[in-house]
């Protein structure tokens, strides 16, 4: 053999030798990466034959905001305008998450007290005087509707709040008003009353008496000599003043109210004179102011 060959086989069985390790070392890496993945499994990936491990992605935490429930107070159904004497009604809700109060009512006035109320503000703290007083003092579970009803005797512009007492808290909605009118009245009046007579002339009178329907049987002229000055109840009659009746037509019959009233008379002895219209209606006195005129 020539030392030619010799170098060409050593070569040849050399390379032989290299590929026989090189399949080994591969099968052995295979069948290592297949027992990971039936083992493990997680947190990597094969791409071709390289074998990545994963990272963890971090995970971003909300803590979510606490929401906050706040009770209120809701005016639904209020008067605005009433007359005096009449029964009206408040309607009004207490708002927010169930709970037990013990009051809520309506407080009212004839002072404003306007402004934002706090929750420290009791109703000792405003300028309120009346109070509705159907939920004063109860057990009441909210939200709830509330009705309640109060009277007004005296007229005038009243102001008023809706109010709770929530654990320990005021709540009060804001200030509204409404008004009390006066009861309409029958009034007397007397038309262009004359202030000049001459003794024995003939003179007319002419009054009214005007406000609601009504009727009445009595209605006159009076005067006298002495002045009964300023406005007279209406349980004063003619025989607790000075007046006696001078014009007589309309005091006996049915007259129905409002009406106008035109009467004669003349007065023959001289001097100054004091006089009123006067109407009974309705079990009461109605009287005009009083004027004069001289009698020449």
């Amino acid at each position: 053999m020539t030392k030619r060959m010799f170098l060409f086989l050593l070569g040849f069985f050399s390379l032989i030798i290299f590929i026989i390790v090189i399949l080994i070392f591969v099968k052995y890496k295979l069948a290592s990466n297949t027992a990971g993945d039936n083992g493990k499994g997680r947190g990597q990936a094969v791409l071709g034959k390289i074998f990545v491990k994963a990272t963890p992605v971090p995970t971003l935490t909300i803590t979510p905001t606490p929401t906050i429930f706040e009770y209120s107070i809701t005016l639904i159904s209020v008067p605005k305008e009433l007359t005096e004497g009449d029964n009206t009604t408040f309607t009004w809700s207490v708002n927010g998450l169930p709970t037990t109060i013990h009051t809520s009512a309506i407080y009212y006035g004839t002072t404003s007290d306007s402004g934002a109320l706090t929750k420290n503000a009791s109703p000792d703290d405003t300028s309120y005087t009346g109070v509705v007083k159907d939920f004063i003092q109860g057990s009441y579970d909210i939200p709830l509707q509330f009705v309640g009803n109060a009277r007004y005797a005296k007229p005038g512009t009243y102001f008023f709040r809706g109010y709770a007492l929530i654990n320990g808290k005021h709540y009060w909605t804001e200030e509204r008003t409404f008004i009390v009118k006066p009861i309409p009245k029958n009034e007397i009046r007397i038309i262009n009353p004359p202030t000049k007579l001459n003794h024995g002339e003939n003179v007319t009178f002419t009054w009214d008496i005007i406000g609601p329907n009504a009727t009445t049987g009595f209605s006159a002229i009076v005067a006298g000599k002495v002045s009964k000055p300023g406005p007279l109840d209406a349980t004063i009659d003619t025989t607790m003043t000075p007046y006696s009746i001078i014009v007589h037509e309309y005091t006996a019959g049915t007259f129905n109210i409002p009406l106008r009233f035109i009467g004669n008379t003349s007065i023959s002895e001289p001097g100054v004179y004091y006089f009123r219209a006067i109407a009974f209606i309705n079990g009461k006195n109605i009287w005009s102011d009083e004027y004069s005129f001289n009698v020449q």
